[in-house]
């Protein structure tokens, strides 16, 4: 039977308005998210946030490891605190992050001068030279540190003798951080802009029992695990 040209019209006008509606509503799929709360602008504010998600997500807490006293490491680190009373484990670490961060800034900025607060002096001579090699290359670092994971006491070394004691605590860092040096024509020379997870082994130094400007814990050496 053949269909008369008016009803043929009117089916196809309603099939393209339904594939029209389609494309711009989008198909239902049956399970749909709840609306979600509204959380006040000043609640996300310095607060990092999942895009997407409407609720702000705090980093991960940075795990700090200490070896326990029956280690021959924690056993040295009790030896420092009977030298140095005000040594504790865990302020230590703390501060060592701290030197971490504003270290690998400075050698990426060029700053010498806070390198010298925060390395013995071979230490501060290699970071000097690794700047003075970059910028007569014309090349420029960058380095962020996006996270770190983990800081762990992995070794401690005390040497005492009649006119001096002094103390060697090695850290391991692992972090996420952006770290490339860029030629002059822009292009990345060594590294990647990539965000990267890094392992590093820092070692810091101090004189104990001396109560002095140079008595703080200094970057004595620093290396990347293989």
């Amino acid at each position: 039977m053949d269909l008369p040209i008016s009803i043929i019209f009117l089916v196809l006008v309603t099939a393209f308005l339904v594939l029209r509606l389609r494309s711009v509503l989008g198909n239902r799929t049956g399970f749909e998210r709840k609306p979600e709360k509204s959380v006040p602008v000043s609640a996300l504010q310095n607060s990092p946030v999942i895009e997407g998600v409407g609720t702000p997500v705090q980093p991960p807490k940075v795990i700090r490891e200490i070896p326990g006293s029956e280690t021959e490491v924690g056993q040295c680190l009790t030896r420092i605190t009977q030298i140095e009373p005000s040594f504790n484990p865990n302020q230590f670490l703390e501060g060592a992050e701290i030197v971490f961060r504003k270290v690998l800034e400075a050698f990426a900025n060029g700053d010498k001068q806070t390198l010298q607060n925060f390395l013995v002096s071979d230490a501060y001579h290699s970071f000097e030279s690794a700047i003075t090699a970059r910028q007569d290359a014309k090349e420029t670092q960058k380095i962020e540190v996006k996270h770190i994971y983990s800081e762990t006491i992995t070794n401690a070394k005390l040497f005492e003798d009649q006119s001096m004691k002094r103390a060697l605590i090695e850290v391991k860092f692992i972090s996420d951080q952006i770290n490339v040096t860029m030629g002059k024509d822009n292009n990345p020379v060594v590294g990647t802009e990539s965000v990267t997870e890094f392992v590093d082994f820092w070692t810091f130094e101090r004189l104990l029992g001396v109560n002095t400007q140079g008595a703080s814990w200094r970057l004595k050496s620093a290396r990347s695990a293989a």
